[in-house]
């Protein structure tokens, strides 16, 4: 019966795998040659991921108060595995103007040109120059009221809890004196572990937390404005994972 059920398991996530990364360039292509700006223009990046969503039978649940439209921020979020992404991007991205995302997916066909016209910008990773003058972009952004996304740790930590935060959002948000909201991302984990395509039906959970403030801090704080953040997200996820169905 174990045995069954891993297999099942394996089958479904395996097949939802696969239909996301061969749809994703015909995606990309639709994307890339559609009108710049307008949730029009998004709808074919969130339906893909819903799909995936779908597929692997994961539901997601929402809750707290997103930040309003021209109310400049940094949002800041945490990812587990590519379930989270997904997450992401049918849940969170609505209330995220523009967004910073790993550089790798520009690899994929016609995804950079894409990109690009729904205002995600790809992070240069090992290039400090490039990522310094993609945070000056993004400090523009939220100084004009633009909600700007921003991963803290920067990478899918693999494991069930929060991984290490970098500075990289804090410093917009300082350098901006804009508040960032925090939004934990539960269940991604549970649900199809990274270096896996098992997906186990069940849900994800986000959680829109209070705005936290900048005001009065400088760069030379980031990192430890970094780490705070890093332990209110680690309760955060702690609360969530006592939510589960069959926690205790």
């Amino acid at each position: 019966m174990q045995l069954s059920r891993r297999l099942r398991q394996n089958w479904r996530g395996g097949m939802a795998s696969l239909r996301f990364i061969a749809g994703a360039p015909i995606m990309f292509s639709r994307v890339a040659k559609a009108p710049k700006g307008g949730d029009a223009t998004r709808d074919p990046i969130t339906g893909h991921f819903a799909k995936f969503l779908a597929d692997c039978k994961i539901n997601v649940i929402v809750e707290g108060k997103p930040p309003a439209p021209g109310q400049g921020c940094v949002v800041c979020h945490n990812e587990t595995s590519f379930v989270d992404v997904a997450a992401y991007f049918v849940d969170i991205w609505p209330s995220v103007d523009r967004l910073a995302g790993a550089d790798l997916y520009g690899y994929i066909p016609f995804a950079r040109r894409a990109c690009g016209q729904v205002d995600i910008e790809l992070v240069p990773r090992g290039n400090r120059k490039g990522t310094e003058v993609l945070l000056g972009r993004m400090v523009t952004a939220v100084r004009q009221g633009q909600r700007v996304g921003w991963g803290g740790e920067g990478r899918l930590s693999g494991f069930d809890g929060v991984g290490h935060f970098k500075v990289g959002g804090s410093l917009i948000a300082i350098r901006a004196q804009a508040p960032v909201v925090p939004v934990i991302i539960h269940g991604g984990h549970q649900t199809m572990p990274l270096g896996t395509v098992r997906s186990c039906p069940g849900e994800v959970r986000i959680r829109f937390c209070d705005p936290v403030p900048t005001t009065g801090y400088t760069e030379a704080d980031a990192r430890a404005f970094a780490d705070n953040l890093q332990v209110l997200f680690a309760t955060h996820y702690e609360e969530l994972s006592q939510r589960r169905p069959g926690s205790h």
